[in-house]
């Protein structure tokens, strides 16, 4: 029973710690834009784990520093009681954030009855949540196998699992279906008003229903990957509209972390400049101030791994010999033709791609003015990450393949996600 009430009491803990810094009140006070409940929520969630990552470098009481996080959230929440309470708010979100909780409580009973980590959690991220969770610091990463991966999420995990009320290694892990929600939620608040609510739930449910496996939420960063290029596609979409400052900096914040949660992240980081420079209707001197503060941000990556770890890897060389085989014409087909096949399987697993593929066709023969042309071009680009990939490695393909490109395209879809939604409604909307 002390468990049940436990496993619980933590979705209200990320509910309290969430509500801060950021509320519409304060955001409307600099911005001319109106943001609801799922973007703040997300705003805060970005600011909170920037800050995770900051003390992941430092020897830091981890208890302390979640009971000043906790008290914050808390004043936050009882200062914006009266806001939240009011009949337009209450009659708005009311619904849709009792529909949330319901998922996220359906989620941890889950894992709570599951209590089973996977390969790559066992493997490797859980022994840098232990170091986290036992005091540790960024420093005693060199001692765990695969040191060079990114950090982030492990200190999340051991984190939360810290400051659990029982101390249960699951507690952490709970975070992730929690932010994963939160990115559903925030993907469909176009769908707002009055008579949205129905359409928002059920579309709410499709994108979960496509999205989800519980194998992942054994000890796998790709929700948090997932998560943070959803939030940099939404950010992005207003950005271009409003040119925001504040929405400015939302983007370089998501970008670091994407940078800190898993190796891809240095590629992904990558790719979204091209995406930044050529489809965000910004200045020069906005573009050019993105780009440094992302090259800084790879730099730093470097130089902290060389510092703290003793070197900065990839799983592989990118340049090595073995790449001159692909000369030979029948080894370039072949390994084209045997990586599209685990493509088209893996979008079978994820059936979110095959809705985005159809929603893109459809709109792109309908009407090519409506279709969001950033999305196209990330759409091309990724699929030449995902192909590089594994043309790159000296490993065997046939084993790699089917155990790592699923994950992948998971990740790389929480960007498209949002243009999807924002297309699907002009579809239903067009075809009343």
């Amino acid at each position: 029973m002390i468990e049940i009430f436990s496993i619980y009491s933590q979705l209200l803990v990320f509910l309290i710690i969430f509500q801060f810094p950021f509320n519409s009140k304060i955001l409307n006070t600099f911005q001319n834009i109106k943001f609801n409940y799922f973007e703040i929520i997300s705003f805060n969630i970005i600011f909170h784990f920037i800050f995770y990552l900051l003390i992941s470098f430092f020897l830091v009481d981890l208890k302390i520093y979640f009971i000043f996080e906790l008290s914050l959230g808390l004043v936050f929440l009882i200062y914006n009681l009266k806001n939240i309470t009011s009949k337009k708010i209450f009659k708005e979100y009311f619904f849709i954030i009792i529909f949330f909780v319901i998922l996220n409580i359906i989620l941890f009973t889950h894992i709570a009855a599951n209590l089973r980590l996977e390969w790559d959690g066992l493997d490797h991220w859980i022994y840098k949540s232990q170091i986290y969770f036992q005091g540790g610091t960024f420093g005693d990463i060199k001692n765990v196998g695969f040191s060079y991966y990114p950090q982030l999420g492990s200190f999340i995990w051991g984190y939360f699992w810290k400051n659990s009320i029982l101390e249960i290694e699951y507690f952490g892990r709970l975070i992730f279906p929690f932010v994963f929600l939160v990115g559903i939620f925030l993907s469909t608040s176009i769908y707002e008003g009055k008579n949205q609510f129905l359409k928002r739930l059920l579309i709410s449910i499709l994108l979960i229903t496509l999205c989800i496996d519980h194998y992942l939420f054994g000890g796998y960063q790709d929700y948090l990957l997932f998560f943070l290029l959803l939030i940099f596609s939404k950010v992005f979409y207003q950005f271009r509209k409003s040119q925001s400052k504040f929405l400015f900096i939302v983007l370089i914040l998501t970008m670091i972390l994407i940078l800190w949660t898993k190796q891809e992240g240095f590629f992904y980081n990558i790719i979204l400049t091209i995406v930044f420079i050529f489809f965000s209707n910004s200045s020069r001197n906005n573009k050019f101030i993105f780009i440094s503060l992302i090259a800084l941000s790879l730099l730093s990556q470097v130089i902290l791994k060389n510092y703290f770890i003793g070197s900065f890897n990839f799983n592989e060389d990118i340049i090595h010999n073995e790449l001159l085989r692909y000369l030979n014409i029948y080894e370039l087909l072949s390994t084209f033709f045997l990586i599209t096949k685990h493509i088209l399987i893996s979008m079978i697993r994820y059936p979110i791609w095959i809705m985005i593929i159809i929603v893109m066709i459809y709109t792109f023969f309908q009407n090519k003015k409506d279709l969001l042309n950033y999305s196209l071009f990330y759409f091309f680009v990724f699929m030449a990450f995902v192909y590089a990939i594994y043309f790159q490695t000296r490993m065997d393909i046939e084993y790699l393949l089917p155990i790592t490109v699923d994950r992948i395209l998971l990740q790389g879809s929480g960007f498209l996600l949002y243009p999807t939604v924002i297309h699907l409604e002009k579809i239903i909307t067009s075809s009343k």
